[in-house]
Formats: C-alpha cells, structure tokens, sequence
C-alpha cells in the first residue's frame, strides 16, 4: 500500500484527504512544523498544505528539504491558498510535481491524489527512481 506524507496544520483539509485516501493508501500526516525540523518518515507521494501565510512568506523550500531526504523524483502535490501565479510558478520551479487550489470541492482532491499516486508507479515501473536511494 503506497503511503501519502502530509503536512498540513489545517484539521479539516487532513479529515478530507483522510476520507479521500482511506482503504486505498495510508496516510501518514504531519503538522508543518515537523517539515521544518526534518522530522518525518519516508512517504511514496507527499502533499504539503500551502496556507496563506506559508504563501505571503514565498516560504517555498520545504519542496527541496523534502526532495534532499526522500529524493529528487519524489512526487509532491502543493495545495495552496490564495495564491498568485508568480508564487504557484515558485512552488512548480521548486519541485512540486502539480498544485491544487484550496477547496471543498472533493473530488479535485481525489484526482490529483490519484495522478500523483499513477505517476509514482510510472517512475518505479521504469526505474527512473533516483540514484541518491
């Protein structure tokens, strides 16, 4: 079973990416400030929350903290908050595999979550995993 690594300080998105993904992958979810300290385990796909205050900051480098311990082809989905093209262009030059606005809409959640999942095994079937593992 694939694990998704989510960081997110907002309880309500976590309960719906919770109902999304239950039975079909686990999820392993992580308050924002344990992204900072490096604290988390390794996850097949990550999703980090982008609230608007992450967003205002331009505090984008959580992407390359993540890729330099779980790896350059790790897939990562942003979920930002009223964010402006400029910083959603920052967060993809950053490394994140795609972006999602923030919404209630469900179903926008459970297919990016699938493509991530999809592109993931893409990367393992054709061993275009990174050499650093």
């Amino acid at each position: 079973m694939e694990k998704i690594l989510l960081f997110s300080d907002n309880e309500e998105l976590v309960g719906n990416i919770r109902g999304i993904v239950e039975g079909k992958y686990e999820l392993i979810w992580r308050h924002y400030i344990l992204l900072k300290k490096g604290e988390y385990p390794y996850g097949d796909v990550v999703i980090i929350d982008f609230d608007r205050k992450l967003i205002e900051n331009e505090n984008f480098e959580s992407i390359i903290k993540i890729k330099g311990k779980l790896g350059n082809s790790i897939p990562i989905l942003a979920i930002v908050e009223g964010a402006s093209p400029q910083a959603i262009f920052s967060i993809l030059a950053m490394g994140a595999y795609d972006y999602i606005e923030l919404t209630d809409n469900l179903q926008n959640y459970n297919k990016k979550i699938k493509d991530l999942i999809l592109w993931k095994r893409y990367l393992k079937k054709y061993k275009l995993k990174d050499s650093s593992k």
